[in-house]
């Protein structure tokens, strides 16, 4: 499955700045439930677990209660508190015949998701994306993701 690269403006020092970044939707519900939400995010190969704003999982009726809370450094020493639990991830083109759906682990933002880019709402990371499919960046054309094909 193939994504394009997303144009992305930001307003630096008041001035337009657009660049191409790597963001893609991503479905994500409670497992065997119905409803999915599919939030735009960083695809972050430095990420290590997948992380999505609380406000998403609330709205699925995930259980915070069961979760099991985990303290997050990023990049620049930013710490961000997640709600980790399982969720059912799905991967969709559009195009191809059938999605990618698997289940891993998520870190649900325990306050607001950060307001650096206000239209993305997750970040892509190891845990809940790449060990569980293959990607690859040909930027600025496309982000490939295909099943992850176990020895």
């Amino acid at each position: 499955m193939d994504f394009d690269y997303a144009l992305v403006t930001d307003w630096p020092k008041h001035k337009p700045r657009q660049r191409y970044l790597p963001w893609i939707n991503i479905g994500i519900k409670k497992p065997n439930a119905k409803e999915t939400i599919w939030p735009l995010g960083l695809v972050d190969s430095g990420a290590e677990i997948t992380v999505i704003d609380r406000e998403i999982g609330e709205e699925l009726g995930f259980n915070f209660k069961k979760a099991t809370k985990s303290l997050l450094t990023g990049f620049g020493g930013g710490k961000v508190e997640v709600l980790i639990l399982e969720a059912e991830f799905i991967i969709d083109d559009n195009k191809s015949k059938s999605p990618i759906i698997y289940k891993d682990l998520v870190g649900f933002t325990k306050n607001q998701f950060s307001l650096s880019h206000p239209q993305q709402t997750a970040i892509f990371g190891t845990i809940g994306l790449f060990r569980n499919v293959q990607v690859t960046f040909d930027y600025p054309r496309n982000i490939h993701i295909e099943r992850l094909i176990l020895k």
